[in-house]
């Protein structure tokens, strides 16, 4: 198991090395006040994406090699949003070497109610879960499966899973990573996002208190009680 991605935006920055992509009239800050109350196992400080009316980006990305197996985590929290229906906030992205999106978490107004839900590359095109209600002003624990050895997919919200099925080629290989978000909405959204994880083998879950995600943390105590550390 390892963890190809490990960002918690603290103490100043960056924690991993991370290309931004800003255009005008957006802006990106990694080390953002976070709003609300901090999830569990958070620091001071995450990435803060503020994005204005029309299309927009203001997102960090990291290029890592081909991954057949992807379990994705990030902490998310929407305070503005300014997309009417038919109308995207896009995050959490995953995209191969020549930039083609894998797969991704969509936001948007579907008849004045905010909803989330995954989109994923199967069968040659763009695959969508059903939405989900979601609120402003609300940490949301994001996590996604895409796992082209196993052929399989899944998406879970706080923890609890949301749809799940198998993947049937053609698909696309997964090899960067972007944070923060793509917008083509009427007026400013506002997105924050924390304790990010690309892992390789297996689910982050919730972080812990002391900093690890609980299925490591688990794992570590386990491992020092039965060697005596």
């Amino acid at each position: 198991m390892a963890r190809i991605i490990d960002e918690n935006f603290e103490p100043t920055g960056y924690e991993e090395s991370w290309t931004e992509t800003v255009t005008a009239g957006n802006t990106l800050d990694a080390d953002a006040v976070i709003p609300g109350t901090p999830p569990t196992g958070s620091g001071s400080q995450c990435l803060k994406s503020v994005l204005t009316a029309g299309a927009g980006n203001a997102y960090a990305e990291q290029t890592k090699t081909n991954q057949n197996i992807s379990y994705i985590r990030a902490y998310q929290y929407l305070s503005e949003e300014g997309i009417n229906n038919g109308q995207f906030l896009n995050l959490l992205k995953l995209l191969t070497t020549a930039d083609v999106v894998v797969c991704q978490i969509n936001i948007s107004q579907n008849g004045g109610v905010l909803q989330t839900r995954f989109a994923y590359y199967s069968s040659g095109a763009y695959q969508f879960s059903s939405w989900v209600n979601m609120n402003l002003n609300s940490w949301y624990r994001y996590e996604y499966k895409y796992d082209l050895t196993n052929m399989l997919w899944e998406w879970k919200l706080d923890g609890v899973s949301q749809a799940s099925g198998a993947l049937t080629a053609a698909t696309l290989t997964p090899a960067k990573m972007r944070i923060g978000g793509t917008h083509n909405g009427s007026a400013q959204s506002t997105l924050y996002t924390d304790l990010v994880v690309w892992d390789d083998a297996t689910w982050p879950g919730a972080e812990s208190a002391g900093g690890l995600s609980i299925p490591i943390a688990m794992h570590y105590y386990n491992h020092c009680i039965g060697s005596g550390v």
